[in-house]
């Protein structure tokens, strides 16, 4: 796993032996939350427990054990977050302005 940090973001990133992304994701700590990013795993690298590792090496990152954590589910994501022991506080929908 490769973590770096830049500022209050970090990042961190599980390389696959064939050198491709298995699994990444990001941090960024404020004054008044540690919010989770865009964790993903490959397809073919699902079921390993490698969004778990990249989950458990952000959270290191966190300075202050009294920030509240947050992040941003997909449905695809929800079954590890659960399995990590988050739960939902809201629904969460997506929206985009569309090209003129």
């Amino acid at each position: 796993m490769e973590i770096h940090r830049a500022g209050p973001v970090t990042r961190a990133c599980v390389i696959a032996p064939t050198g491709d992304r298995a699994a990444s994701g990001s941090a960024a700590e404020t004054a008044d939350v540690f919010i989770y990013d865009r964790i993903e795993t490959a397809h073919d690298h699902r079921r390993k427990g490698l969004g778990a590792a990249v989950m458990i090496a952000l959270a290191s990152a966190r300075k202050s054990l009294a920030t509240p954590q947050l992040l941003v589910a997909t449905e695809d994501g929800r079954g590890l977050y659960a399995n990590l022991g988050w739960t939902v506080l809201a629904p969460f929908a997506a929206a985009t302005i569309p090209e003129s």
